[in-house]
């Protein structure tokens, strides 16, 4: 007898939702494990072996990989598998760039917030500070994410957004090597305190300043130059200051 079209129904979303949850935690892992350095750039995923160490079949193990490659963090060459993307100096300059171009609009178009947003905020800010104290590195870059999408997400222009979303998980294992250091961890707490603030204040170009300041901060160290292009000397310098550039001579 065949099962009635209810119970086929109701099986299905069970399962459906199953292995939604398993795609999901093993997302979560794998990211995890690149943006930590666990998983080295230009490192192959073993299927059999990442299914064993997560505990988990190959199929929401290769949806996981293929949501990752998606994002760039991971990459698929035919006939061998997926591996952690490896970024010359000259990509992350290029991604850097991109960033400090998008977010600069986010910036300037987002919708001043009720009090209690900047609540929600503040709240952020201090579980990260917990995280600082643990020396809880993972927990920290999570709520970093999610501190700065809560400001990017007040803009309306969420084509904007989503391409900003897909640009950090770029970058985002590097973040894991800035936050090494205790130095940068209680920097980063403090810009945000004075992030707060100018949002608070609804003072938008001191917002835009000090996301600015924030953002070359976090660049300490990172290839930020295009290839092909010099600065231009004639123009203003500072971390608040927009790059101009000119191509070199061919």
């Amino acid at each position: 007898m065949d099962m009635p079209l209810a119970v086929k129904h109701k099986a299905h979303t069970k399962w459906s939702s199953k292995s939604s949850g398993a795609m999901e935690r093993t997302l979560v892992q794998l990211k995890a494990m690149i943006v930590s350095g666990e998983l080295n750039p230009g490192e192959q995923i073993r299927q059999e072996e990442m299914a064993e160490r997560l505990q988990v079949s190959r199929v929401p193990l290769r949806e996981a990989m293929n949501v990752l490659a998606d994002q760039g963090l991971l990459f698929h060459r035919p006939h061998q598998g997926y591996f952690v993307t490896k970024r010359a100096p000259e990509e992350h300059a290029q991604i850097r760039r991109m960033l400090h171009l998008l977010e600069n609009e986010l910036m300037l178009t987002i919708r001043w917030p009720e009090p209690g947003a900047t609540g929600e905020l503040r709240a952020l800010n201090e579980r990260m500070r917990e995280c600082v104290r643990q020396v809880d590195v993972r927990g920290l870059i999570e709520l970093n994410r999610q501190f700065h999408f809560r400001i990017f997400s007040l803009s309306p222009n969420h084509l904007i957004l989503e391409e900003v979303r897909r640009l950090w998980s770029m970058v985002e294992p590097n973040m894991w090597t800035k936050f090494q250091h205790a130095d940068a961890r209680e920097r980063t707490l403090d810009e945000h305190d004075r992030l707060i603030d100018s949002i608070a204040a609804r003072d938008r170009q001191r917002c835009a300043t000090e996301m600015e300041r924030h953002r070359y901060s976090a660049e300490a160290g990172m290839p930020i130059e295009l290839p092909g292009l010099v600065p231009d000397a004639a123009a203003p310098t500072g971390p608040a200051a927009p790059r101009r550039r000119r191509a070199t001579a061919a």
